[in-house]
């Protein structure tokens, strides 16, 4: 197996490009119908093939997107993703994905770290000032995640999800600059600190 190369790392996890030997991983997570739920691709089960595809999709860098793989810090476990998608360098917004893929590692802080950590990326060194992300209402433990990271709901779209008979609200968050924390960041950069 490869070696990861770090991008970012925090107390928990590593944010790095995603490898071509985790793309079985991802399949095997993407097959679990909770997961998939919480995604919002209700019912959808993904192969080997599907995950091949989008992870070619995401191996090159492009100016509108930047996607990173989740791994643990210790052992360098592939645990998820979460990137940054439209992004529009003019206005300096973009939209937040993320998902914590094994469900071994779900509310454990894991999800929250890497969501801090991109935002602070996308703040600082690619100049955004106002990052989105929708949630579905039934995910109470994404909305937790996000709140602790400084998102606030901004609006509803209500029961605009169907699941089990059932309508939920697709919730609506962001965050903007000037609510997050640059200095680790900054302190990335070495020649910033000698000034």
């Amino acid at each position: 197996m490869a070696d990861i190369h770090p991008v970012l790392t925090g107390e928990k996890v590593i944010l790095a490009r995603v490898r071509p030997e985790d793309v079985p991983v991802m399949a095997r997570h993407f097959a679990n119908l909770e997961l998939t739920a919480y995604l919002g691709a209700i019912g959808g089960a993904f192969s080997l093939e599907d995950e091949q595809a989008y992870f070619e999709s995401i191996s090159k860098s492009k100016p509108d997107g930047v996607t990173f793989g989740i791994y643990t810090r210790e052992g360098q476990t592939y645990i998820g993703g979460v990137d940054l998608r439209t992004i529009n360098h003019r206005h300096g917004t973009a939209e937040l994905g993320v998902s914590i893929h094994d469900p071994e590692y779900w509310g454990g802080g894991y999800g929250s770290e890497a969501v801090r950590l991109m935002v602070e990326y996308g703040m600082y060194f690619l100049g955004l000032h106002n990052i989105q992300l929708n949630v579905f209402s039934y995910n109470t433990r994404g909305i937790a995640a996000y709140k602790k990271v400084g998102f606030r709901e901004i609006g509803r779209r209500r029961g605009a999800i169907r699941l089990g008979g059932e309508r939920f609200d697709a919730v609506l968050m962001d965050i903007t600059a000037d609510e997050v924390d640059m200095s680790r960041m900054r302190g990335l950069v070495r020649l910033l600190d000698d000034r």
